[in-house]
């Protein structure tokens, strides 16, 4: 892919590689841009139960495709002591690797602390893979509260270490449009390429089921093989809509009985029952459907579902959201519902199916669900079509060796 010889990349990221976000959203980038002649080596914290489980499979992945992998313990206590210790940690794996290397790409803030004081000592271009915009996503989620001193304290000192962040890289990764645009207007911005490369799903996994694979799932879960289902894919929690979910289904339920909300992950369905009631919302036992599912089998219980849901909060940290659910979606042909003021979902949608929440009054979600039969009639495999080349993982790996290959021009993936 490549139209210059690979790079030597020092790659810094908090996340782990045993971790399932390490798994779906690190480790296929890292092997695609190996794959094209870059030599990757990586520096990750990894969780001790998960490492011990995974350590061996990711060691001969970076093996086969002659990645240097670091791996570091993460540590969880004692709380925020902890957090110091992991990121001197990385700063010293930084400092020690970062020589034989071309440049240093930086996964996020934490690392991204590390990978610039690497870079500056050693004389290295730093690409700041911001990924969201970290410490305002943590204050509006509430870790850091501002009604607590030390939630105010740390939120100010990453406000400060962001700054210093983006006037010191050499380029900037986001994974919006929306984000670029916004960054670009930062007085610490110093003219530096910004690219736009979006949560992307792997293409090969997230498939369209067959009409006899979908009853055959829905048979499995107890769903009556024409009734309309609404999914979600994933957690629940401060960054989704959990009560708008919960009304968008209600206002389902109510123009058709045998709706089923389905929900893939661990969720506690006495608690959502609970919540459901305390809104007034009349939804029984049988309609809402839980599904815990490992990643292998993800994408065969999102085919069972006619419609994805994609409800986030709307605040300014969001301009930088590219939900990765949003793409795997879209992979397996489900038209997508989300609400405005989310990234690039607008935009996505235009380019591929769904509907565009303006708000989350009644009378949005009633003309979400007047449109919801139409959504689930489109043919699934003109969906994943139209998705593919904004979302499926080879884009962005390709914008990825784009960006090591030349980091004094910007990419973008999306078209728009």
């Amino acid at each position: 892919m490549s139209t210059v010889r690979g790079r030597a990349v020092l790659y810094l990221t908090y996340d782990g590689l045993t971790d399932p976000l390490g798994q779906s959203q690190v480790l296929p980038y890292l092997i695609g841009c190996a794959e094209a002649g870059h030599r990757i080596t990586i520096v990750s914290f990894e969780k001790p139960d998960r490492f011990a489980a995974g350590a061996g499979q990711v060691r001969a992945l970076c093996a086969a495709h002659g990645m240097d992998w670091h791996p570091q313990p993460f540590r969880s206590s004692p709380p925020v002591l902890s957090k110091l210790i992991d990121q001197r940690a990385m700063a010293r794996a930084a400092m020690r690797l970062a020589p034989g290397n071309e440049m240093i790409h930086a996964r996020s803030y934490v690392a991204a602390v590390a990978g610039l004081r690497a870079a500056q000592k050693h004389r290295l271009p730093l690409l700041f893979d911001m990924r969201g915009f970290w410490p305002d996503q943590r204050r509006e989620g509430g870790r850091w509260r501002d009604d607590s001193l030390l939630g105010r304290q740390l939120f100010q000192s990453w406000k400060r270490k962001e700054r210093k962040l983006v006037e010191g890289s050499a380029h900037l990764v986001v994974l919006t449009k929306a984000a670029k645009q916004e960054v670009a207007r930062w007085d610490s911005y110093r003219d530096v390429p910004i690219s736009v490369v979006p949560c992307c799903a792997d293409f090969s996994l997230f498939t369209v089921s067959t009409a006899e694979q979908k009853q055959a799932v829905r048979a499995r879960l107890g769903i009556p093989a024409e009734a309309p289902v609404l999914c979600h894919l994933g957690s629940l929690g401060t960054v989704y809509l959990e009560d708008d979910l919960l009304r968008l289904f209600d206002t389902l339920a109510k123009k058709r009985s045998d709706a089923r909300l389905l929900l893939i992950g661990r969720h506690d369905r006495a608690a959502l029952l609970a919540k459901a009631a305390a809104l007034g919302l009349d939804i029984a036992d049988e309609q809402l459907v839980i599904a815990a599912a490992n990643r292998p089998d993800v994408p065969a219980l999102v085919g069972a579902a006619d419609v994805g849901a994609c409800l986030i909060t709307p605040t300014y940290s969001s301009l930088g959201v590219s939900a990765t659910k949003h793409a795997e979606y879209l992979a397996c042909g489900l038209p997508v519902i989300a609400n405005r003021g989310i990234g690039d979902a607008e935009a996505i949608i235009a380019r591929t199916s769904g509907h565009v929440l303006v708000d989350t009054t009644q009378a949005s979600l009633d003309e979400a669900v007047a449109r919801f039969d139409a959504l689930a009639a489109e043919q699934r495999g003109e969906v994943r079509e139209r998705a593919r080349p904004l979302l499926d993982l080879p884009a962005a790996i390709r914008a990825y060796d784009a960006i090591y290959a030349r980091p004094d021009r910007a990419v973008e993936v999306a078209p728009w």
